[in-house]
């Protein structure tokens, strides 16, 4: 139901907070706090990639998945 892609590319906390933005760092810091591990999509970003939604994704982790999909 929740799809993991929106917070690896779409969301517009997330995907600001991970590229330096202050404020968007702040903002997912609460969220983070407040929710035990983030919103929906970054907790289904966290069982796909095995990241927090306030870490990058490691490479291994991107081909892996890119080989289950092929």
């Amino acid at each position: 139901m929740f799809d993991s892609e929106f917070c690896e590319k779409r969301c517009p906390i997330c995907t600001r907070a991970r590229r330096g933005s202050r404020i968007a760092k702040i903002l997912q810091s609460v969220e983070l706090l407040l929710t035990g591990g983030g919103c929906p999509w970054g907790r289904a970003r966290m069982r796909r990639y095995g990241v927090r939604p306030d870490q990058p994704v490691p490479a291994s982790a991107l081909e892996s998945n890119s080989e289950e999909l092929s």
